[in-house]
This record gives C-alpha cells, sequence and structure tokens, in this order.
C-alpha cells in the first residue's frame, strides 16, 4: 500500500475501546486520503472493513466461506480490509497498469488479527506500514491467512460518424422490407430521424496473491476485456391522420348540384360555398386526429474474453518470477508453466473463454391519443463462446433466440421465443459439428390481466395447431376472468430434431401448414379452428408456392368450398388477414424467408451429421431465424416441423399450460 495519511480520530471515535470480534459489520469506514506516491491521482478514497463472522460478505470474493476462498474463517481471527481506489496518473508506469493510464485501480490488504486484538490499535500499526501488490516485498511479508489485491479497470467510448448516404440507402429499405406499400388513410408525416454508432472497450484485470494455512502462495490472475459495437436508428414521428378528405370528396356532388340549382346568383352561391366551408371546418374538428409513431432499430456486436489462472504455488523459490508474470498479465507465460512444471503449482482453477454475442433489436410504436397504444419489439441474439483447457482442448457452447413481443394488437398480441442450442458436453482437440448436443424450442405466450373466452378460444387452436392433445374446454372455465398466462411449447431433442430435419420434403408440403396458420378471425366460422382454415386454404397456399400470381377474384375462387359472405367481401377486397393480403403485401417477403429457412434446415442437419466447422451452427441460424419473424410464420413452421416428425416416426414434446390465481393446468 502506498505511503498514506489518514484521519486516525475518525476511526478511534467509532471504534471505541473495543475488541475486533466486537466490531459489527455496520463499522465500515471510508474517508480521504493523502500520499507522496505520483502514480495515483488526488481524489482517492480508503475503505476499512472488519471481517469477524462466517457469514460476512466479501465484495471481492477474497474472504469467504465458499468451496476455495483464499482466505477461510476461524473462530480465533479476525481480518481487517483496506481497500485503496484512486485513479491511475497518465505518466504511471505499472507494468499491466502503465496501458491503463486514466483507468481506476483498486489496491487492497486484507490482515489478520486475533480476534481479542483491540481494534483501533490494530489499525494504527496497520496503517503505520501499509502494504500493497505492487511491492514484491510486501507480498514476501504475507503471514498465512493473509492476502493482497490489485485490480484495474478502465473503459473507452468511441462515438463514430456515420454517413446519411449509407443509413437511407442500405439499411431503411432492408428494415422495413416487410412494411405494406399502400397505407388505408392519407397521413402527413413531421419525423425526425436519428442515428448512433458507437465502440466500447472495457478492460479488467485483477491480481490476488495470499498465503495459504501452510504457507504457500497462491495467486489468481483474472483478465476479461469487452468491446462492444452498436448501431442504431430512431424514427420519431408525429402525424396527423384525417378521413376529411375522402368525407369531403363524398359531399362534393351534392354542394355541385346546389351550386348549379342557383343558376349564378351569386347570392345563394356564396352562401353556399360559406356553408361548405363551415361544414369543412367541423369535419376537420371532428374527424381529425394526432397520432404518433415510433420506429427503433439497434444492432450490436460483442466481443468478450475472460481469463482465469488461479494456482497455488509449491515452490516458494519461483515467488520472484510468478510474481512478475502475474503483475503484467504475460498470460501465455503463466499458462505455461502451469502446463510445463507440474511439480512447482497445484491448479485451483483455470479458464480461458471468449463469447461473441450478435444482437439485433428492432421496434415500433403507435399511439392514437387516449384510444390506441400499440407496441412491439423484436429481437434475435446468437451468441458463441468457447472455453479452451490448460492443454489447449476447446469446449463450445452455441445458443440463438429470436423473440417477438406484441402490445394491444387485436388477436395477435402475444410473444414468442425460439431457442436453437448446440452446445459440447466435453473437451476436445479439435471439435466439430459432430461434439454438439442440439435442441430446438419453441414457446408462444399470452399474458393476460383477465383471461377472456376468446383468448383462450385462440390459443386452445394454437395448441391443437401444434398437436396439443386438448382437453374439454370445462376444464378451463375457472381461468376465464383471471389474471394469468397461456403457453404452448414445442421442444425437439437432438435425435428428434436430426430426423425432422432428415425429413423435409417439397416446398409443396408448406401448402398445409400456411393455410392452417392463416390468422384466426372468431367472426367467421371458417377462421376459428385450424382445420377449417386448411380446408378452405391449402389449395390456394399450393397455387402461390407453385409460383401462381392472380388477381383477388381469382384467389377467392379458388378457395375450396363456400364460404361465408362476409369472409367472401374480406377476400375479394384483400383486406388485412385475407388470403391475397397475407400472401402479398401484408408478408411482402414470405417467398425469401421461407426460402432461407429451409436451406438453415439443410445447414443444420448437415451440421448435425457430417463434421464441419462449429461456426456453421451460426450460418444455420442466421437462416432459420429469418423466418421467425412473423406470427404466420412461427405457427406455420411449427406446424411443418411436427408434421415431418410424423414422417419421420419421432414425437417431440408439445404442451398446452394455462396458469392462473393458484393453479396450473397442463395438457
Amino acid at each position: 500500500m502506498p505511503q498514506i495519511s489518514v484521519d486516525l480520530d475518525v476511526l478511534r471515535d467509532a471504534l471505541l475501546d473495543r475488541s475486533l470480534s466486537q466490531v459489527g459489520d455496520d463499522a465500515r469506514f471510508q474517508t480521504k486520503v493523502s500520499f507522496a506516491d505520483a502514480f495515483l491521482s488526488p481524489a482517492a478514497q480508503l475503505a476499512v472493513r472488519v471481517l469477524n463472522r462466517p457469514e460476512d460478505k466479501d465484495d471481492d470474493a477474497v474472504f469467504g466461506s465458499g468451496a476455495t476462498p483464499h482466505i477461510a474463517f476461524d473462530l480465533q481471527s479476525a481480518w481487517i480490509k483496506y481497500k485503496l481506489s484512486a485513479k491511475v496518473a497518465a505518466s504511471a508506469n505499472l507494468g499491466i497498469a502503465s496501458a491503463k493510464a486514466g483507468g481506476e485501480i483498486a489496491l487492497a490488504d486484507y490482515r489478520k488479527h486475533p480476534a481479542t486484538n483491540r481494534a483501533f490499535a490494530s489499525m494504527v500499526d496497520d496503517l503505520d506500514s501499509p502494504r500493497s501488490l505492487l511491492s514484491l516485498d510486501d507480498v514476501k511479508k504475507l503471514a498465512p491467512g493473509e492476502a493482497l489485491v490489485m485490480e484495474i479497470g478502465g473503459s473507452l467510448s468511441t462515438a463514430v460518424t456515420l454517413s446519411w448516404s449509407d443509413i437511407l440507402g442500405t439499411k431503411l429499405p432492408e428494415l422495413l422490407a416487410d412494411l405494406p406499400e399502400r397505407l388505408p388513410i392519407a397521413i402527413k408525416l413531421k419525423s425526425g430521424l436519428g442515428a448512433t454508432a458507437s465502440v466500447r472497450v472495457t478492460d479488467q484485470f485483477s491480481v490476488v496473491i495470499s498465503r495459504t494455512p501452510d504457507s504457500h502462495y497462491r495467486i489468481a490472475v483474472k483478465k476479461a476485456k469487452s468491446n462492444d459495437h452498436s448501431f442504431g436508428i430512431e424514427l420519431e414521428a408525429g402525424l396527423d391522420v384525417s378521413a376529411v378528405q375522402e368525407i369531403e370528396d363524398a359531399l362534393a356532388p351534392a354542394f355541385d348540384e346546389l351550386i348549379e340549382a342557383a343558376d349564378g346568383r351569386d347570392v345563394i352561391i356564396d352562401g353556399i360555398n360559406a356553408a361548405k366551408s363551415k361544414l369543412n371546418t367541423k369535419l376537420n374538428a371532428l374527424f381529425r386526429w394526432k397520432a404518433m409513431v415510433g420506429f427503433a432499430y439497434e444492432y450490436a456486436r460483442v466481443d468478450e474474453s475472460t481469463s482465469i489462472a488461479d494456482y497455488i504455488l509449491l515452490d516458494d523459490s519461483k515467488i520472484g518470477e510468478d510474481y512478475d508474470r502475474a503483475i503484467n498479465g504475460r498470460w501465455s507465460d503463466i499458462a505455461n508453466a502451469l502446463r510445463q512444471d507440474l511439480t512447482a503449482r497445484t491448479i485451483v482453477r483455470y479458464l480461458n473463454e471468449t463469447t461473441l454475442t450478435q444482437r439485433a433489436t428492432s421496434g415500433f410504436s403507435l399511439g392514437i391519443g387516449k384510444w390506441l397504444q400499440v407496441k412491439a419489439q423484436d429481437q434475435s441474439t446468437f451468441s458463441q463462446s468457447t472455453r479452451t483447457s490448460l492443454d489447449g482442448f476447446q469446449l463450445i457452447t452455441s445458443k440463438g433466440t429470436r423473440r417477438y413481443d406484441e402490445k394491444n394488437i387485436p388477436q395477435n398480441d402475444f410473444e414468442w421465443i425460439v431457442d436453437l442450442k448446440a452446445q459440447m458436453n466435453e473437451f476436445r482437440a479439435a471439435p466439430t459439428s459432430l461434439d454438439f448436443d442440439y435442441g430446438l424450442q419453441y414457446a408462444v405466450l399470452l399474458e393476460r390481466g383477465a383471461i377472456s373466452q376468446s383468448d383462450l378460444d385462440r390459443m386452445l387452436d394454437f395448441a391443437a395447431m401444434w398437436d396439443v392433445c386438448v382437453p374439454d374446454r370445462a376444464i378451463f372455465a375457472d381461468a376465464i376472468g383471471r389474471k394469468g398466462t397461456l403457453r404452448v411449447q414445442m421442444l425437439f431433442e437432438r435425435e428428434q430434431l436430426e430426423a425432422t430435419l432428415n425429413a423435409f420434403g417439397s416446398i409443396a408440403a408448406w401448402a398445409e401448414p400456411l393455410a392452417a396458420a392463416m390468422p384466426y378471425m372468431s367472426n367467421f366460422d371458417e377462421r376459428r379452428t385450424f382445420d377449417a382454415r386448411a380446408a378452405v386454404y391449402t389449395d390456394a397456399w399450393t397455387a402461390a408456392l407453385g409460383g401462381a400470381s392472380f388477381s383477388n377474384a381469382d384467389w377467392t375462387a379458388l378457395l375450396r368450398r363456400t364460404i361465408h359472405s362476409g369472409l367472401i367481401l374480406l377476400e375479394q377486397r384483400a383486406l388485412p388477414g385475407s388470403f391475397a393480403w397475407t400472401a402479398g403485401e401484408g408478408h411482402p417477403q414470405w417467398r425469401p424467408r421461407l426460402s432461407a429457412f429451409t436451406r438453415g434446415a439443410a445447414i443444420l442437419h448437415a451440421a448435425m451429421t457430417t463434421p464441419s466447422k462449429p461456426e456453421s451452427i451460426g450460418n444455420a441460424y442466421a437462416l432459420l431465424e429469418d423466418f421467425w419473424s412473423q406470427r404466420l410464420y412461427i405457427a406455420a413452421s411449427g406446424r411443418y416441423l411436427l408434421a415431418r416428425a410424423r414422417d419421420a416416426g419421432v414425437t417431440p414434446n408439445v404442451t398446452l399450460q394455462v396458469e392462473f390465481a393458484d393453479q396450473s393446468i397442463t395438457s
């Protein structure tokens, strides 16, 4: 510890004449200090704490009762922890710390004393001869059960200059590709578009050296680094939404007839025009309202690396060279020493892990006064972590998650989550995709403050479409009107997933799943159940998958049976939810996304059956998750996978769960 000056009167007044065993956990002291060392900034804090109970929690995890603490509690002893926190001066040259100019440094000293010693006297003695990990001589003074710690951390954030042509020319078309081209009403848009990009680098380094009860040195080194690259755009817009023009156009012929009947009499014509103007003013007041729309997109790529070497030095004569490696963070030298000289060192823990995480988040919101508040958020995350053992073997874990959450969207306001997992169970010298255990899980959730009958009907139909054996509806009667969650889940274990992917057939096999997944509509008999939707729309989807492009009337003619006149009207006008809308502007990207899903499934099956690089798992996920972006695609892909599982003779685990009050019904 550097030479410091502390106001001892503060400690004396707080501790009185108590022994170390009598000091409570609330007796923690923090004070400003001054010191002569030039490598620390003047603004520094010294924290002092007594550790004298087995349940005491140490923020630095040096003292404790865990599996392998550096300092373990014993009844006869108490420890005083001194922790100095400061900024590293720009001119500092501290080995590894020299790369952290301007970063934060913390130096801690754990002093062991008999529990019966007087607390104030012990602190005066300790502070009269401070120690720090920056001195090898201080390390050699450690008694059994004592420790010295150094922590260095810092972060650097950099703004990135963006080209508007890059944003508007490349990102926006990609992000807005799924939006319909036509809007049902005219809008005036006053918008503000903002873009941000940044690079944030966080670097942390810590060393702990302690003395074990049998007087050996224990050395723990940890290095952690994170690089976070992010890009985002945000749109906030105020809209004037109006139906006035349409109404004016409808009334115009009536006013024209009145003017024509005036037969050129200016007084009458002026009166008619005045009445028309007043009427238009009132219409503007009655039929115009304000709306706010927002859209945001963020992409982040985070590279993280963590290295931990924790070992006991059995040969004290090597403390000088091991101290030099540790304090300067020479990781490769530490690893070589642990690997090559087994008689001089015993490993407590070793970890060398790197993780790459890619995350894309987008969302929109729409508010129209107090009448409507709609929100949706879409997120896709893929991460791959690689652990490397001391002998160079690797253990890799991959996980991809696509989730979507909607609020206040009629008959569509649920959350879905799709997880693709691939993980190794043991270290391998040269891992391939065959060394992974795979799993795929779908989950669709609907949370309600009060479950309605329509909520229940909709989710029971969804469950039945995914092969859940739904019990009699009467069993769910008590859920109506209660706060609760309805959840449908589908899980493919490795063997089931491999067999299912192997049974993928022609593109025409998607017709029935896409038909069954057509939007649920409670007001039409043909749309209330998945089997009714399949009966009506399979032929139309077969034609669409074959490349047919018909008029709305032609699509309507393809429906297999006579349908309700209201539904005919919906189909002929290509209104939202109709087949022409669903297979057209409502989901304009369904063909390329379906093609991507098929390619992703082929890549994943190849990874499960033939050796390939572990990166192929991420490649498969990137194509699969492109299809997990809409309710239609989620529902259809789930049904398609279940059909292929039946063809392959396997049965994935599919469940329906309704939770409300203190009850849970699962089928």
